[in-house]
């Protein structure tokens, strides 16, 4: 399979996932407004121009963050990445990943990362943080995952809370976040995905 990526946008969850996984993967850069190395424009594969975009090694075209990671948590082992299908644990992993989708990562991080938001924009997604950040320090509160076992909502989550100090995100002020995102790095599969996309965002 081929993943489309962008060093250290939420793309990165699909590499911690795969290495996790242990799964095999060419992984793509995307530089916007570039062709892809194949000379396609890379809204052939994600319509919308966003990463994570995937292609199959049987030719299906996915595009959607959480649609690619629920299919990587598909393919690796049981327990893996996810839960088994039709368990309480599998609907509540699918609740967080599409918290951290919609609450954390395009409610809060995407009006702050653009310079094409307005200021009432920036304060309206500033203003969201606090419930938001809240409920995720009390989830974690006492435990290492937010399912209790490491998945791919961890994964995206750790992606985007990255991003706290280039958006001018305090979590300093969510110690319990703070600390869940410095244990995590730590987790052999996170660090050795940062590990990969760090220099490529450096040398960029």
């Amino acid at each position: 399979m081929k993943l489309y990526f962008t060093p250290l946008a939420c793309s990165l969850a699909t590499r911690i996932a795969i290495e996790e996984a242990e799964l095999d993967a060419e992984f793509i850069r995307v530089v916007p407004g570039q062709p892809l190395p194949d000379g396609r424009p890379f809204a052939a594969i994600s319509p919308m121009n966003y990463v994570p975009a995937m292609e199959t090694a049987g030719g299906m075209v996915l595009s959607e963050g959480p649609v690619v990671l629920t299919y990587i948590a598909d393919l690796a082992a049981e327990g893996v990445l996810a839960p088994p299908p039709y368990t309480e644990e599998r609907y509540q992993m699918m609740r967080w990943l599409n918290f951290v989708a919609t609450e954390i990562h395009k409610g809060i991080f995407s009006p702050l990362m653009t310079n094409k938001s307005s200021d009432g924009a920036r304060e309206w997604a500033r203003g969201m943080i606090a419930k938001r950040f809240d409920l995720l320090s009390r989830q974690l509160d006492g435990q290492d995952y937010l399912i209790g076992s490491f998945s791919v909502a961890d994964a995206y989550l750790l992606a985007v809370l990255n991003w706290c100090e280039h958006a001018g995100v305090p979590i300093a002020d969510w110690p319990v976040l703070l600390g869940w995102r410095t244990k995590t790095r730590r987790r052999s599969s996170v660090a050795r995905a940062m590990a990969e996309e760090m220099p490529l965002l450096q040398a960029a």
